[in-house]
């Protein structure tokens, strides 16, 4: 291999980084996401660098999941937009070692998907720190783990108050619903997963769950047995009855693809030609009685 070929091999594996500060549009950067994308947005969220190694084996069944059977060629898949909190937990005493998290997932599902669109978010918790090891954001001080930008991964938006500010986990989840009013309002089908969780997950899940009744955009799947809030929550009979939009699964591969499959998330090898031959025969929509605001939103993905 030449130098200019590996030169160029580990600058086109390294990712985009694209800042966003408070008051700042990024409609345009975002219609590039949208864009020949299969109309479905996917967030993912959960625990993080301080999930228990007990539930570490769920992360690897929803990557199968949704990154379809490695053997198998006819595994359904996802395909979609996605979006999820881009950052990786590695150890300050030894930073080889990586704490498990939802954030290992969709990272490994750009392989495994390649008609998926990933955006990892990630609010700017703390000084920026370059390091050998990755781009730190937050460093707690009792925390045994640094999160950094995740290295493997296309695109990042980070997301910062000013320069001077920092931001707060909780800016992550409401910049993603920022995001996903428009792909909402222009009909497209949304849903959040949530495996595992503290705090912070606890009150995406209870955000999304409430515009859920009013929007069908905003869909749940818990993962039951998944520890966390996410766990809690897929247990709380009284908060499954008040939201029938938030659904359950069990934390095994089956169940997961079944959820996924049965919501739309994931779509098996030649579904487009399944929905040309579909919609081949329906008749024209009428534009005289298009509603305008979905219009406006299309405009706005894709402007």
């Amino acid at each position: 291999m030449s130098s200019n070929t590996s030169t160029q091999s580990w600058m086109d594996a390294s990712p985009t980084l694209f800042v966003q500060s408070e008051g700042q549009s990024c409609e345009k950067f975002l219609a590039n996401f949208f864009r020949n994308v299969r109309h479905f947005v996917l967030r993912g969220t959960g625990g993080c660098g301080n999930m228990k190694p007990e539930f570490y084996y769920g992360l690897e069944n929803l990557k199968l999941a949704l990154g379809g059977d490695p053997s198998d060629e006819d595994s359904p898949k996802f395909e979609g937009f996605c979006l999820f909190g881009g950052t990786r937990m590695i150890g300050k005493e030894d930073p080889s070692q990586i704490f498990l998290g939802i954030t290992e997932v969709f990272p490994a599902l750009a392989e495994r998907c390649p008609d998926a669109r990933i955006l990892g978010v990630v609010a700017k918790a703390g000084h920026l720190r370059t390091t050998p090891h990755g781009t730190i954001v937050s460093m707690g001080e009792k925390d045994p783990y640094v999160t950094i930008i995740h290295p493997v991964q296309h695109s990042v938006l980070l997301l910062q108050p000013t320069v001077d500010k920092l931001a707060n986990w909780d800016s992550e989840y409401q910049r993603c619903i920022d995001i996903c009013d428009a792909p909402s309002k222009n009909h497209w089908p949304g849903l959040l997963i949530a495996y595992n969780g503290g705090s912070v997950t606890a009150r995406e899940i209870s955000a999304w769950a409430q515009l859920g009744r009013k929007d069908p955009f905003y869909r749940v799947l818990l993962v039951k047995n998944s520890g966390g809030t996410a766990g809690e929550f897929a247990c709380d009979q009284d908060f499954l009855d008040e939201h029938p939009h938030v659904h359950v699964c069990d934390n095994t591969v089956d169940s997961m693809r079944t959820k996924l499959l049965e919501l739309g998330a994931i779509v098996a090898p030649g579904w487009q030609e399944t929905a040309q031959s579909v919609t081949a025969n329906l008749p024209e929509p009428d534009s005289a009685t298009e509603h305008p605001h979905n219009r406006s939103a299309y405009s706005a993905l894709t402007e």
